[in-house]
């Protein structure tokens, strides 16, 4: 259990960082455009993905022990979940990645290998995770979702409240990225020469 809050509480503060260091450049990457607007996204898909497995944790813990939900379906919903974000999450990932090791071979700084490491080991352990478990977990997704076709009205019921905590949880791991970003945006200075860049795409 201690574990399990630890991990919550640390994918908590990685989604924030994340959403926080995209407020801060999503004025710019609008102006810019190119590269640095797919990293804003890249980096807001991230926290995204991270609020939003915070959240169906909670949410399903929660919905178990209350009776809305049962047991055997935390399974489905959990999978379900990961099903939705993992393709996401490891396609922004390579472009963060393919980023951090520009940064250090712009700069040889023992920070700069330390995060071009860990992103190339978080990204080959997604990668190779979601090779593993994508197809156990959509078995399962199609076993537990089969109710919606069944006369069985407890398992109908069952589905449809895994299907709307799933789009709870993924709606309001999207809103806390776009309050994060929003509140950071534009906190930073800009260059001048982004100013009169946004000016002239203003006038335009």
């Amino acid at each position: 259990m201690l574990m399990l809050v630890l991990v919550l509480g640390l994918n908590l503060v990685i989604s924030f960082l994340n959403a926080r260091n995209v407020g801060h450049v999503w004025a710019e990457s609008k102006a810019v455009g190119g590269w640095i607007r797919l990293l804003a996204w890249c980096g807001a898909i991230q926290s995204s993905a991270g609020f939003t497995f915070v959240y169906a944790v909670v949410v399903g813990y929660i919905a178990v022990s209350t009776g809305y939900l049962p047991t055997a379906m935390l399974g489905v919903m959990m999978n379900l979940i990961y099903i939705m974000i993992i393709v996401p999450l490891i396609g922004s990932g390579i472009f963060i990645t393919i980023q951090s090791w520009i940064a250090f071979a712009r700069d040889k700084s023992l920070s700069n290998l330390g995060v071009a490491g860990w992103n190339t080991f978080a990204q080959a352990y997604n990668t190779y995770n979601a090779i593993q478990s994508f197809g156990p977990a959509l078995d399962s997704v199609q076993q537990g979702l089969g109710g919606l076709f069944s006369d069985d009205g407890d398992s109908d019921n069952s589905t449809a409240r895994v299907i709307l905590l799933v789009a709870i949880v993924l709606l309001a791991g999207v809103l806390t990225t776009s309050v994060i970003v929003r509140r950071y945006e534009a906190s930073l200075p800009v260059s001048e020469e982004i100013r009169r860049g946004t000016r002239d795409l203003e006038y335009r």
